[in-house]
């Protein structure tokens, strides 16, 4: 199971314990009634969401044997065929030290390779071999099932209430709010 606790942080797998994806939904009862909030507590509520999906997917990509961070970079590498170093860092909203460690462990594991531009003699371009390509579809499987656990949680009501407040946050702050990668 990939349980949280009520302050998002993932459970520690248990041995004993059967994986599921994320817990069954709770009841879905909605009011009318707008009750008041404390910013803080709200906040604190959304931290706790985010580290709970993050717990969830991390531990789908540890059980194919891979970190977030190079998922998040075979997926993309994958879509964009010949992308350089900085424009996988820029994409992917990774500073680039971290996305030439990372790499560096890509092609160690022989699942990206660089090579010359054709374009640009001087540059770099990053391709997925064929265990790269085999490994990428094995991290996109396995994000779907995150993706699926995620709305089996919500049911059509809940969907369209965090359309509506997700939209809401987003244009609030713009652009700046969803520069981020998924994993």
């Amino acid at each position: 199971m990939y349980p949280c606790t009520n302050d998002g942080a993932p459970r520690a797998p248990s041995a004993s314990r059967p994986r599921a994806a994320l817990p069954a939904a709770a009841g879905s009862g909605t009011s009318l009634r707008v009750l008041k909030r404390d910013p803080q507590e709200l906040y604190e509520r959304f931290g706790a969401v985010l580290r709970c999906v993050r717990g969830v997917t991390e531990d789908a990509c540890a059980a194919i044997g891979i970190g977030t961070t190079q998922a998040k970079f075979l997926r993309h590498i994958g879509d964009r065929s010949h992308i350089s170093q900085a424009q996988l860092a820029r994409a992917t909203n990774t500073a680039p030290t971290l996305t030439g460690r990372v790499l560096e462990s890509l092609v160690e594991h022989g699942w990206v390779r660089r090579r010359r531009s054709s374009e640009d003699r001087r540059q770099y371009v990053l391709e997925l071999t064929a265990s790269g390509k085999r490994m990428r579809e094995r991290v996109v499987t396995a994000r779907n099932g995150v993706i699926q656990s995620l709305a089996r949680v919500l049911d059509e009501n809940d969907a369209q209430d965090f359309e509506r407040i997700a939209a809401k946050i987003l244009a609030a702050f713009g652009s700046s709010a969803g520069t981020r990668a998924a994993p």
